[in-house]
């Protein structure tokens, strides 16, 4: 028997099997695409929500975000002085 010759297991053979498991992998694989193209919109959707919402908050309250920014750096700043010591 050579490898691309078919062989019956009862009604199907099993080529017919192995197109069966193809197009199930496929549908699987177009399913998960899908889905993963859902999740994907729903957090770029997201961002641009938080984007706006940052973008508002700091152009109503300019001094606020520097402030802000600035103890961010010098704790960050701290932070890195202290590891550097060890």
């Amino acid at each position: 028997m050579t490898p691309n010759q078919q062989t019956q297991f009862g009604s199907t053979t099993t080529n017919d099997m192995r197109e069966y498991a193809g197009e199930q992998a496929d549908e699987t694989l177009q399913s998960a695409k899908r889905q993963l193209n859902d999740v994907l919109d729903g957090i770029t959707d997201r961002a641009r929500e938080y984007g706006r919402y940052a973008d508002e908050s700091v152009q109503e309250n300019p001094w606020a975000a520097v402030g802000i920014g600035f103890g961010v750096g010098v704790v960050m700043g701290a932070l890195l002085m202290m590891a550097a010591r060890r």
